[in-house]
């Protein structure tokens, strides 16, 4: 399959095709991208290869819907956006989880410029992400459920921030400097094939919705909503495999949750 024809499929999947290329648009390919296509390490919990070109994005995450995380879901998003004429940026990102700490590289953002103002569009961060674009300003930015801001806290290095418990809360930071697919091809590597990675050691799943948000971590699952928490922990294969295919919308086989299933246990 083409280039444009896989990025016209994409389109139509999420009701975008034939829409102006203008800001809505941009809002709602981050919300619908999202609540759509599974942030997931389930193909780093069963060993398989990853190759980040844009085909085999399309096919794992689009065609085969595995899911996948950031140099997965946000390669494939900068990828659309090139394609229609966006002129998206990359960069790369530091997790850091409110600490002042200096992590690797393993964090992809994708950046585009609307009229005069820069967005950070990012698809694959997990359950605390943003689904709108966030300006780079101080400037509040609230998605329904959540609200977030990117604040430049030293000199150059900007924090994607999200409120928390009543305090904006760092989920990573980034700097402007010049990445290019090879940077990805690091981190990617790191992040699904060291031993000490946390999607090497840990099953994440999440979708983020309009109403709410799903989250699997490991055998414990959780329906945020505005109303509250419901949580569950998940006691067989069955129950795994029913819980990433029907509420995640990732597809696996019988074999392979019993696999999960049986790493997660030990």
């Amino acid at each position: 399959m083409e280039r444009p024809e896989m990025v016209r499929e994409y389109l139509q999947t999420l009701s975008l095709h034939g829409r102006e290329l203008d800001f809505a648009f941009l809002s709602d390919v981050v919300a619908r991208h999202v609540a759509t296509f599974a942030f997931s390490s389930v193909g780093c919990q069963l060993g398989e290869d990853l190759p980040l070109d844009f085909e085999s994005l399309y096919r794992r995450i689009f065609i085969q819907r595995r899911g996948g995380y950031c140099f997965e879901q946000n390669g494939l998003l900068f990828e659309v956006l090139e394609e229609l004429g966006f002129s998206p940026q990359l960069f790369l990102a530091r997790v850091i989880y409110n600490q002042d700490i200096h992590p690797g590289l393993t964090h992809r953002i994708t950046m585009v410029e609307y009229e005069g103002r820069r967005y950070v569009l990012d698809v694959g961060f997990g359950p605390l992400g943003p689904r709108i674009p966030v300006p780079m300003s101080e400037f509040e930015s609230n998605d329904g459920e959540k609200v977030f801001r990117i604040e430049e806290r030293r000199p150059g290095e900007y924090h994607m921030q999200v409120f928390k418990d009543g305090d904006f809360f760092s989920l990573y930071r980034f700097e402007l400097a010049r990445y290019g697919q090879a940077d990805c091809e690091v981190g990617h590597f790191y992040s699904h094939r060291h031993v000490d990675a946390t999607f090497v050691n840990h099953l994440v799943v999440s979708l983020i919705q309009e109403t709410e948000t799903r989250s699997l971590r490991n055998l414990e699952y959780w329906i945020n909503t505005k109303s509250g928490t419901r949580s569950q922990v998940i006691s067989d294969p069955e129950q795994l495999r029913q819980i990433l295919v029907g509420e995640l919308g990732v597809q696996l086989t019988e074999a392979e949750s019993r696999r999960l299933y049986e790493r997660l246990e030990t």
